[in-house]
């Protein structure tokens, strides 16, 4: 535990950072000429995953700090993986890199606000969060990197952008290596804690995709949009999560379901993308 809170947030720093790049002045302002896509996502990726998340603790018997757990992911910005998977299926990139961008740079924010509002609703499970300090953590390794991204891409974009690839494969790669770190240090538990939140995670990957699915095919006209939101829902920033988890706590055991989905989503993501390409 204390190796991911001394180097995951550094970790975490390289892979906003990454997600930064991606972002042009041009693609940004292209999105918000037409914005009710933008907003249908960010109004998912805000607001009805949490809900989401609290309906599942709500269902499901489970131990305090697993229902933690459930509603931290649920709270996180998407995956590094989300723009690539977008781009596999023919998806509006532009607007999955647009959404990844801006849950980042608000999550300094809606982190902090979630989980505080959990401790309220769940006072058994109060952890006392330090909202001002917790939020300018946040911010300095997940927000700021992500606006230091941006900027350089847009400023500098002849250096950088040749840069890319090699930067969004060791991005990946500290992305996988985080997850994985977590997963080994708890290895010989790891059975048990399938047993105890891979039914929940697998509920939790099939609540988003039906969620998902229905709201944009009734607000979203594009397929292509379509695509892009369903996967920023579906794929949550595992890393982040057991990042932000080892700050705020000394045990692993309350980032096991972020570390359980961040294996189960990618089993999802699979069988849409050769759902889509069939279809296609």
């Amino acid at each position: 535990m204390e190796f991911v809170k001394l180097i995951g947030p550094f970790g975490t720093v390289f892979i906003m950072f990454c997600l930064g790049l991606h972002l042009s002045y041009e693609d940004f302002f292209k999105i918000i000429k037409k914005p009710n896509d933008l907003i249908v996502g960010l109004i998912i990726q805000i607001l009805f995953l949490p809900i989401i998340g609290l309906a599942i603790i709500h269902v499901y018997p489970m131990r305090p700090e697993f229902q933690l757990g459930v509603f931290l992911l649920l709270i996180l910005p998407s995956a590094v993986m989300s723009n690539y998977s977008t781009k596999l299926v023919d998806g509006n990139v532009a607007l999955s890199i647009t959404l990844t961008s801006l849950a980042a740079l608000f999550s300094f924010i809606t982190i902090a606000v979630y989980l505080n509002l959990f401790s309220l609703i769940f006072a058994a499970e109060n952890f006392n969060l330090n909202l001002i300090a917790f939020s300018i953590k946040i911010f300095l390794f997940i927000s700021l990197p992500t606006l230091l991204g941006i900027f350089l891409r847009n400023k500098f974009p002849n250096y950088i952008i040749p840069k890319k690839f090699a930067l969004d494969r060791a991005a990946l790669i500290v992305f996988m290596f985080i997850i994985l770190y977590a997963i080994y240090t708890e290895r010989f538990n790891l059975g048990q804690y399938f047993r105890d939140t891979g039914l929940i995670s697998f509920s939790i990957a099939i609540s988003i995709v039906v969620v998902v699915y229905l709201m944009t095919s009734i607000f979203i006209n594009e397929k292509a949009s379509q695509r892009a939101i369903r996967i920023e829902a579906l794929l949550q920033n595992g890393a982040m999560g057991i990042v932000v988890g080892a700050q705020i706590f000394d045990s692993l055991i309350y980032i096991t379901p972020i570390a359980i989905y961040a294996l189960v989503q990618y089993i999802f993501l699979m069988f849409y993308i050769v759902n889509v390409k069939m279809k296609d």
